[in-house]
């Protein structure tokens, strides 16, 4: 361990956060709270700290701010940012299981509307992790990167405490 991450974590407070942290890249500060049971002020001081530090960086994600060690892949925040969205969560995990989808497949799905569900796609393949086409008046989606994604929610597995994640990692770790 080098000496600037050593010094940083010799609180126990710090260790648990910046471990939490570790195991669980982009929790929003009040899951953060809720994981490492300080109150509001003690975490953003010691969050403070540990970016002045640069041992963690907070990215702002629409009214969430989410909190990822600096030595985490850009690529993999930006992933899980949107993984750690329940609703896009769900849209990733039903079109991982499929070839391809149409927005009212997947709508019925995930039980979200399809405006709604419309709304995240265009989030999603904007982003790049889903592909989009026509066929006639119908669009269709699919995953981009399958492995990448699944490495992540199976990592990530138990920071997600979601029933439809743990479904999929044991379906995937089957094939």
């Amino acid at each position: 361990m080098d000496d600037n991450l050593e010094q940083a974590l010799q609180l126990d407070v710090r260790k648990k956060l910046y471990n939490t942290i570790s195991r669980n890249p982009g929790l929003h500060f009040r899951e953060l709270q809720r994981r490492v049971g300080i109150a509001t002020g003690a975490l953003q001081y010691h969050l403070d700290y540990l970016a002045k530090k640069h041992l963690v960086r907070a990215e702002k994600e629409t009214k969430f701010m989410r909190y990822y060690l600096v030595r985490q892949d850009f690529r993999e925040t930006d992933l899980m940012s949107l993984l750690r969205q329940e609703s896009m969560r769900k849209i990733i995990v039903f079109l991982m299981q499929r070839r391809f989808a149409n927005n009212n497949a997947i709508s019925a799905g995930v039980s979200l509307s399809p405006s709604t569900t419309s709304w995240h796609l265009d989030k999603l393949s904007e982003s790049g992790y889903i592909e989009r086409w026509r066929r006639g008046k119908r669009t269709y989606y699919k995953v981009v990167d399958k492995d990448r994604i699944a490495s992540l929610l199976v990592g990530y597995r138990r920071s997600f405490l979601d029933e439809v994640v743990n479904n999929f990692v044991e379906v995937w770790e089957e094939m």
